[in-house]
């Protein structure tokens, strides 16, 4: 029998590209020793998620999304920064379609500071777009 019509939820999902960042130290060696460090996570937190893309723009605020729930799990289990953070992107095609799976890793851990900054996630420029989200 032949096939009348081309089923596009049978195509196989493209890999477009791939990018990744090893975990890096978060913070500066100063901003380290500023802190009151209280307790550090045994392990480190993996998070993976999938978004559904427009633009490139938006493939940046995949990452900066994904620390963002990370770091919301975190603050779940009493942590309030990432000592190390990482991640990978893998771009997806299937047609006119683009989608991105963020997989981002973080070591957590609970500090007193006068200061608590939030850096935003590292090489975030390897991915393209604006500077600032």
């Amino acid at each position: 029998m032949r096939r009348l019509f081309h089923n596009r939820s049978t195509d196989p999902w493209e890999v477009v590209d791939a990018k990744a960042v090893e975990p890096v130290s978060a913070y500066t060696d100063e901003e380290i020793e500023d802190m009151e460090i209280m307790r550090v996570h045994s392990q480190t937190l993996h998070g993976t998620y999938m978004f559904d893309l427009k633009t490139g723009a938006d493939l940046r605020r995949a990452v900066v999304f994904a620390r963002q729930r990370l770091l919301q799990e975190a603050a779940e289990k009493e942590y309030n920064l990432f000592l190390t953070e990482g991640w990978s992107v893998t771009q997806f095609r299937k047609g006119k379609r683009h989608r991105a799976e963020v997989r981002y890793v973080a070591r957590p851990a609970y500090a007193v500071t006068k200061k608590l900054r939030t850096p935003p996630p590292p090489f975030l420029a390897m991915l393209g777009g604006k500077e600032s989200l």
